[in-house]
């Protein structure tokens, strides 16, 4: 047994050896786990903020796309990593809200895992066709997959609000059609693009710069109000699908255990970040809100937005996978 003094000496001390952890903290390079391809709304968000957080920090911060199992897989790696603060995770609606929903059993648990450190950022969705398709808005779209079954082909990330959007929206217009799965929203962009398929739900951080490309075509924003960067674009509420009204989020976590004053610290220091006049012009440009705050709100967050994408899965009558 270990001696009562001994005890006690070790309760005293390790308040002060977790101070002076967090007052050297960092002292070598952070590694930032995202776990889907480059190019997607979670890649290029989290992106800017990790620019102002190195320079705060004094530190490189280390972008570590690591895709696969609709984000499962370097979710999975980042939940594994020492609690050190050297490894964080961008946790997103993919990975803690919809494939907990998806899956009967994960190699993660997306609150237990994880400790809480900021939000970070939100997006809306907007359904996007290549511009060949012969319609102009939504009830156009469901009318042509009706009287094209199996013709008509969306894409989507594995795992992802644009895979439950597309089978949502399959559900209640009662049509056929395809569903193209890929690692990540870049390279299901490319092939709408090129009319390998020919519909997506994309976030706002994704379309806006193609825009006025002549390969696609808006139809609508999965928004309860009109954007005011496209006030043209109607909502898929106004088109008749109120059903259809999703936000793409994330925000940084990190393995649980990590000690309570390196959150704090990180917490502080994406906040700034988000602060930054810089970044605020950015993510309005894209159609992104910057999500901050305590780390307890986004904790919260993070549980109520679990239980709404619980509701999306279930509506899109997709099967627990096993």
């Amino acid at each position: 047994m270990i001696d009562r003094r001994v005890a006690i000496s070790l309760m005293l001390t390790l308040p002060l050896a977790t101070r002076a952890y967090a007052q050297s903290y960092p002292d070598r390079p952070i590694r930032m786990v995202l776990p889907f391809a480059p190019g997607g709304v979670t890649d290029v968000s989290a992106r800017y903020v990790a620019q102002l957080m190195s320079v705060s920090l004094g530190q490189s911060i280390i972008i570590e796309n690591r895709s696969g199992g609709g984000g499962s897989i370097g979710t999975t790696a980042a939940a594994r990593a020492e609690p050190d603060g050297y490894t964080l995770l961008v946790a997103s609606s993919a990975t803690h809200s919809i494939l907990p929903a998806m899956f009967e059993k994960l190699d993660y648990d997306p609150i237990s895992s994880f400790a809480p450190i900021a939000g970070m950022s939100i997006a809306p969705y907007l359904l996007v066709v290549n511009a060949e398709v012969p319609v102009t808005n939504a009830g156009e779209l469901a009318a042509y997959a009706k009287a094209n079954p199996g013709k008509l082909n969306f894409a989507a990330a594995t795992g992802t609000p644009p895979h439950i959007l597309a089978f949502v929206f399959k559900e209640s217009t009662g049509t056929d059609f395809g569903v193209a799965l890929y690692r990540g929203g870049a390279p299901a962009m490319a092939d709408l693009m090129a009319n390998q398929v020919q519909a997506i739900f994309q976030p706002t951080t994704i379309v806006l710069p193609l825009a006025d490309d002549k390969r696609v075509r808006i139809l609508g924003i999965a928004a309860e109000q009109r954007s005011s960067l496209l006030p043209d674009v109607p909502t898929l509420a106004e088109q008749g699908f109120p059903q259809l009204v999703a936000n793409s989020w994330n925000g940084l976590v990190a393995p649980a255990s990590t000690p309570e004053p390196v959150i704090r610290r990180l917490n502080q220091v994406v906040n700034d970040a988000l602060d930054s006049p810089g970044l605020k012009t950015q993510f309005t440009g894209l159609g992104i809100t910057s999500n901050g705050g305590r780390s307890e709100k986004f904790g919260a967050f993070m549980r109520d937005e679990a239980m709404r994408w619980d509701g999306f899965v279930k509506a899109s009558k997709l099967p627990k996978v096993r």
